[in-house]
């Protein structure tokens, strides 16, 4: 098992590109992998909200796996979110991350509309054998989700499993700052949300982000400007990247839609096919997004 101590700073996570024939383009799958590893950020991450990963079958989820294995050195770290709405394939995707030497698992709680908190903890604590030996982390973001962990939950899982040390959070830097300050020092923390706040979360503890790629070189320099202790110079970068983290971060869709929009064209990528369902972009929206992909500029 990795040790925690190599899980931190910047985990891009990966869009999911499609051709016109709405099949998956595996091509643009392998070049975002090429280009986060190329600019060393600290590992890469697949098949959360932003990959669409509730458009996506088991057999496409299980390639887009195997293709972050293949193309990234054992050494890199890999991070991979476990969702499905079949209890069977859920497993299945267990076996294949561990399989492919897929180093933290990111669990999300199968739910439905009368799921409670006290579910998603059972549910945690009855598929969390299957994760023994690989460093496991659980998406708690209730914001997102509909269903989430207290900390007393967080901690009676600490507590039964070895290999559970990491929570990735999508929540203000007020909310998590209140759940770190629970935590046991070894249990690492990482916040999403699209990059808002960075410079505060590094503040109160968090150990990464989990960013979209469209921003990640921007984020990247943030964590190692406040890794050297240069906060003036973290919080203007900030500022620089802070359009575009406003403009994409309106709701998952906008995500979607414009931020996969914002990376294609910073990548040098003019079309960009959607699956349903989708947001449909507008003709301002795609001018705004190259405006944005101008200004970050080319990766």
């Amino acid at each position: 098992m990795i040790s925690p101590n190599k899980i931190r700073g910047i985990f891009p996570i990966l869009y999911t590109f499609f051709n016109k024939n709405n099949s998956i383009d595996y091509k643009m799958m392998e070049e975002q992998i090429s280009l986060i590893f190329k600019k060393k950020n600290n590992g890469v991450a697949a098949l959360g909200l932003a990959t669409e990963v509730n458009k996506l079958s088991l057999k496409e989820k299980i390639k887009i796996i195997e293709i972050i294995s293949k193309t990234t050195p054992n050494s890199f770290p890999k991070a991979i979110t476990i969702q499905s709405k079949k209890y069977k394939d859920y497993c299945k995707l267990i076996d294949v991350s561990k399989s492919n030497n897929v180093d933290w698992l990111i669990l999300q709680p199968m739910i439905n509309k009368n799921t409670t908190d006290q579910d998603c903890y059972n549910f945690f604590k009855n598929i969390m054998p299957l994760t023994k030996g690989t460093l496991t982390g659980i998406q708690n973001a209730k914001e997102y989700i509909g269903v989430g962990l207290s900390s007393n939950q967080i901690l009676s899982l600490y507590k039964k499993f070895n290999n559970f040390r990491a929570i990735k959070g999508e929540a203000s830097s007020i909310h998590m700052q209140q759940e770190i300050i629970n935590y046991p020092k070894d249990l690492i923390v990482f916040n999403g949300r699209g990059g808002q706040e960075i410079v505060d979360n590094f503040k109160i503890g968090c150990k990464g982000i989990v960013p979209c790629l469209d921003g990640a070189d921007k984020f990247l320099k943030i964590y190692n400007y406040f890794k050297q202790n240069k906060l003036d110079h973290a919080e203007r970068e900030y500022k620089n990247i802070l359009p575009n983290i406003v403009f994409i971060m309106q709701s998952i869709d906008s995500l979607i839609c414009y931020g996969k929009r914002v990376c294609a064209f910073r990548m040098g990528v003019k079309n960009v096919y959607d699956r349903k369902p989708f947001l449909k972009p507008t003709d301002y929206g795609i001018k705004k997004s190259k405006k944005i992909a101008q200004s970050l500029g080319h990766f």
